[in-house]
């Protein structure tokens, strides 16, 4: 009986070997047959990092700090007229640099959780005066020290253009021309200025990296782009206006911000500066373009930090690519609304009729932007006059009337489209031909200092 068993286990085990050497010849002569001796590895979801440009001027290597001063003038500060706004503001800065400095000293598994929260208290209980980043965010500022002087000095032309539209020190007239003398300032002074002209936000927000972010951090994303919505409706908040009309609208502003802007996670793109404050943008293009641009670039910026698959050596390289995309010297005899090539880089067009606007993603509806879809916001009213709230669903918003003129209606094919309604049945927000700058209307001024 024993013999027969060991029989038995001698066939089975002589089956067996028969069938994993008929198996191991058939998968190696299916090897040899494609040319490889191992199993072929599929690639087709890799991604290829764009080169980045070889000429670069060598102040985007500086790696030391270079503070910039404000330009002089007698009303710096005005923002604290108006303190809930100024300490909002001022907790702005502050929760940028939390989330940097967290992304390259290896929290970032933290972001929606310790990093949100942190953010969140200082949001709740912000700091007295605008504080420096670099000294919340010191690792970062030693890694990118020519990134933080770029936001750096994009956001003193962002304080100073506050400061001046608040002060009660100046008439309209000096208002307005102060403001075009700090961006003449702001372009002219150092070499790290961002452009004013309208870019191509559907090229910036495709590239390889892109969405990173966003997808991953949607929390911490939500505050970013709350911010920036801050950072645009302010404008014609403020624009135009008497001090004690701009303290009533921000008590609007301010609760808007704090209840629902903040914690908003379904906004499709970044909220843009035409849409949230078109008065403003329509009078300076030019500034309006260059505080988008530098909100794509916060958001290029996030997304690198936030690809894994990127090397340390290749987020460096590519963020030194993404600085110098929305660089004034790199579209230096460029004007807007022309294309002047570039795979999309140097596509200048604008938004029909808006100067101040670039051209959007391709299928960004822009009902996302303002609208959520289990809460629609309260239209804000500064002085009896329509906030965009970029409520852009049909029949909510008549042709954001700000001051008492129609605005263009954004026609981006060649036919009209009344509203501004850019729902998802719009077929891709398709590019406008280059469109001219035409110079807008003004907002009604006064001789008499406030």
């Amino acid at each position: 009986m024993r013999h027969q068993l060991l029989k038995k286990i001698t066939l089975l085990t002589g089956t067996l070997a028969l069938v994993m050497g008929n198996l191991i010849y058939s998968v190696t002569a299916q090897q040899h047959h494609h040319g490889h001796s191992t199993p072929q590895i599929d690639t087709s979801d890799s991604k290829t990092l764009p080169p980045v440009p070889t000429d670069l001027p060598s102040w985007m290597n500086n790696k030391s700090k270079n503070h910039i001063y404000r330009k002089r003038g007698v009303y710096n500060d005005a923002v604290y007229n108006i303190k809930p706004l100024a300490l909002d503001l001022n907790a702005v800065a502050v929760g940028h640099a939390f989330a940097y400095e967290d992304l390259v000293t290896g929290k970032e598994k933290e972001l929606e959780t310790k990093t949100f929260d942190r953010i969140n208290w200082i949001l709740k209980n912000p700091p007295r005066f605008m504080p420096d980043e670099a000294n919340i965010s010191p690792t970062f500022g030693r890694k990118y020290g020519v990134l933080e002087q770029v936001f750096d000095w994009a956001h003193i032309l962002h304080a100073q253009t506050v400061d001046v539209l608040v002060s009660s020190k100046m008439t309209e007239a000096e208002k307005e021309a102060e403001i075009e003398r700090l961006y003449e300032f702001y372009v002219k002074n150092v070499p790290y200025a961002i452009t004013g002209l309208p870019m191509n936000m559907g090229y910036l927000d495709t590239q390889p990296y892109s969405k990173a972010f966003r997808q991953e951090y949607k929390k911490v994303n939500g505050l970013f782009w709350g911010y920036h919505w801050l950072q645009g409706s302010m404008y014609d908040m403020l624009y135009g206006k008497t001090l004690e009309e701009q303290k009533n609208s921000y008590a609007t502003v301010g609760k808007q911000y704090h209840e629902i802007e903040l914690y908003r996670t379904d906004r499709p793109f970044m909220p843009m500066f035409a849409e949230v404050s078109p008065r403003f943008a329509q009078r300076f293009p030019k500034i309006a373009n260059t505080f988008d641009n530098l909100h794509m670039l916060h958001d290029m910026v996030n997304d690198i930090l936030a690809s894994d698959w990127i090397t340390e050596q290749q987020k460096e390289e590519q963020i030194q690519r993404a600085i110098w995309l929305v660089m004034a010297k790199n579209h230096e005899g460029m004007e807007a609304g022309q294309n002047s090539g570039g795979e999309g880089l140097h596509d200048h067009r604008f938004m029909a009729g808006m100067p101040g606007m670039g051209l959007m993603p391709e299928g960004i509806g822009h009902q996302g932007h303002d609208k959520s879809e289990t809460q629609t916001n309260p239209n804000i009213n500064h002085d009896g006059h329509s906030m965009p709230n970029m409520n852009h669903d049909d029949n909510s918003m008549p042709n954001m009337n700000h001051d008492g003129h129609s605005m263009p209606n954004m026609n981006h094919d060649g036919h009209s489209t009344p509203n501004m309604n850019h729902d998802n049945s719009r077929p891709g927000m398709t590019h406008p031909t280059p469109q001219q700058t035409q110079q807008p209307s003004k907002p009604a001024r006064s001789n008499q200092k406030k």
